[in-house]
């Protein structure tokens, strides 16, 4: 390869060597050589190797014959499990351990009810189950338990004690035995393993372990997060895709006019890469117990089978260095470990030492209101999960809501008020959430089966939690978009919250039933469907007709039943010199309940828009009198 000038450019480096590549569309096989002049035949990616495993991704014109900044990269392990990957895992754990003071557990004193010892480093002695005495260094794992579970070692009532004295390590699921070996690896003595530490077959045991899921990942020494497979049956260590020479070639090309320190060694990766994206979630990202295991640690290394990734609230580093480039919002993968210094209160100082203010870090919100925004990105990315189990829709976001709740505004010296997926203190915008249409070609989430035993639970309807599909927050555009900030006018005002929960002493445990009262204007409506076209409408009694946005797309108008709308809000921008964009009103769908005299079901949402700027009120409230309204 060799520098040349083409029409004046200085930066432009053409490779006129033949170099062994596989070209994009050649099947992966046994890596040959094929003799193409690169300019003429693919696209190539160059990066500088990088020596520290702690590397930024970007290299400020560290390499004189390239004149403008390279991007860097490490040679990715052909192995997850060879002893150079655990080498760096080791690394990137010994150097956050060391300089990053924000990623140390909130809470020295806290021990798990139980952990697993995994047995010795230096020799073959089987794990075992045990409850700490006083605070230990533990591991926890997250991962897919997958769909056959059969003859999956788990605790029950009946092994329990006999888990206490030894866990075969062979008789284990091959995650679980890779995690253990991750563990002894990086000299962890414990591991906290979901099947292994709550007893899975005691209800009441089960909740109270699960009310604590928030303390035990939060303050884990790190967490092993196996993004693929989706099964605990299938190993995570092994061959990585990056690592496939096909993929990957290092070299070191004889350039004129280089100082003798300046290292030349590049990595040569297909050009047709692309980096992580939003829409292709990994099977963990596809779970819905798997968010808050995501967003509570203080660490996580990955697994994906392509690459092994380190993520903390300081930093994300991965081997290949795709994840690290600057993220375009909504198309590339969420970096949770960032996102959770945005929603704990302890971490002041966890800053990167790079500014990637983007996705849910950049709004025109002020602080005090970013929780309340975060949780409802939150709600909306776990919406898209699936659930093993129907009920488990709250259970699963509940270690999520306690980190949350430390970040919002106090009222009266108590904390904000969570009520089944929602909260109190902006319950009129997080009740505005609407079901997002499914795309054809989209597989919709699982909603899980429903257990004998909870049968008489009840979600309430106006809790994105009843409807098991993905939801949206499209008001929040108007935060995003309008010219002048928007401001909100005619609220909806809070009577009564009655929510039954699950753990009566958990205030973020699951409601399995409950009621709101509210009140607001509240006019009946006619409503309209068209199947055919999976539309609906709702119309006045002064003849007005405005798209609405159905919970259950199939639900189909019965003329013996009474619709009723209910306004939650209205933004306005006013400017000062009274231009005004807006308004813009959220408004509920309703119905008479089936389940509870004199209430209400929602069964959809709808807003009305001034397009053409005329500052009308939406016309279904005008000269409408506010009116309690109970809703189930």
């Amino acid at each position: 390869m060799q520098r040349e000038r083409a029409n004046g450019n200085r930066n432009l480096i053409v490779p006129t060597m033949t170099l062994g590549i596989r070209p994009p569309n050649a099947p992966r096989e046994p890596f040959r050589k094929h003799k193409h002049k690169l300019q003429h035949s693919f696209s190539f990616h160059l990066l500088q190797l990088s020596t520290n495993p702690v590397y930024e991704s970007f290299n400020s014109r560290t390499l004189g014959f390239v004149g403008q900044a390279l991007s860097q990269s490490l040679e990715v392990n052909k192995d997850s499990g060879s002893s150079a990957a655990f080498n760096r895992a080791r690394q990137w754990l010994s150097h956050c351990v060391q300089h990053d003071q924000a990623c140390k557990p909130p809470d020295t004193e806290f021990m798990p009810r139980r952990l697993v010892n995994v047995g010795s480093w230096e020799g073959p002695r089987e794990p075992f189950l045990f409850e700490p005495t006083t605070p230990v260094l533990y591991a926890c794992l997250s991962y897919c338990w997958g769909i056959d579970i059969d003859r999956v070692t788990k605790t029950t009532t009946d092994n329990i004690h006999s888990h206490y004295q030894r866990l075969e390590l062979a008789t284990l699921p091959a995650a679980i035995q890779d995690a253990i070996a991750v563990c002894r690896a990086l000299k962890i003595p414990n591991l906290w393993v979901d099947s292994l530490c709550i007893i899975q077959d005691d209800k009441v045991a089960w909740l109270h372990d699960a009310s604590t899921m928030h303390d035990v990942y939060r303050n884990s020494h790190l967490t092993i997060a196996v993004m693929e497979p989706n099964s605990c049956k299938l190993r995570f260590l092994g061959k990585q895709q990056f690592g496939d020479p096909g993929w990957q070639r290092l070299f070191c090309p004889t350039l004129p006019d280089l100082p003798e320190d300046t290292s030349t060694e590049l990595l040569m990766r297909p050009g047709e890469f692309k980096p992580r994206s939003n829409t292709e979630r990994s099977s963990l990202d596809k779970r819905g117990w798997c968010l808050q295991e995501s967003l509570l640690p203080n660490r996580r290394l990955c697994y994906d089978g392509k690459e092994m990734i380190w993520e903390c609230l300081c930093r994300q580093v991965c081997e290949c260095g795709h994840v690290v480039e600057p993220q375009i919002e909504y198309e590339t993968s969420k970096d949770y470990g960032k996102l959770g210094t945005t929603l704990k209160t302890h971490l002041p100082e966890a800053e990167p030492p790079f500014d990637r203010m983007n996705g849910f870090l950049f709004r025109h919100w002020s602080p005090p209101m970013i929780p309340y925004f975060g949780w409802r990105e939150l709600a909306t990315d776990y919406s898209y999960r699936s659930l093993s189990k129907r009920y488990d829709a709250l259970r699963a976001i509940s270690a999520l809501a306690k980190m949350v709740q430390n970040r919002l505004p106090e009222k009266d010296g108590s904390p904000d008020e969570y009520v089944a997926g929602l909260w109190k203190g902006e319950l009129h915008f997080d009740l505005a959430w609407e079901v997002k249409p499914v795309d054809a070609h989209d597989v919709p989430p699982s909603t899980g089966l429903e257990d004998d035993n909870e049968t008489s639970y009840r979600i309430p309807s106006w809790s994105w939690a009843s409807v098991g599909k993905p939801i949206t927050y499209s008001f929040t555009i108007a935060f995003q978009i309008w010219k002048y900030k928007p401001e909100v006018i005619d609220r909806c005002q809070i009577k009564v919250i009655d929510c039954k929960r699950e753990v009566p002493e958990d205030p973020t445990s699951a409601v399995i039933g409950g009621s709101l009262v509210l009140q607001g204007a509240f006019a009946p409506v006619k409503l309209v469907s068209d199947n055919e076209r999976k539309v609906a409408y709702i119309q006045s009694t002064g003849a007005q007709t405005l798209p609405i946005s159905l919970d259950s797309p199939a639900l189909v108008a019965n003329g013996d039943d009474q619709y009723y709308c209910f306004r939650l809000f209205t933004l306005v921008g006013y400017n000062h010199d009274e231009s005004i964009m807006g308004p813009e009103t959220r408004f509920l769908v309703l119905k008479r309940s089936t389940y509870k005299e004199g209430a209400f079901e929602r069964i959809g949402v709808g807003v009305w828009d001034d397009n053409f700027g005329e500052k009308k009120p939406c016309p279904l409230f005008v000269d409408v009198e506010p009116a309690a309204v109970e809703m189930v």
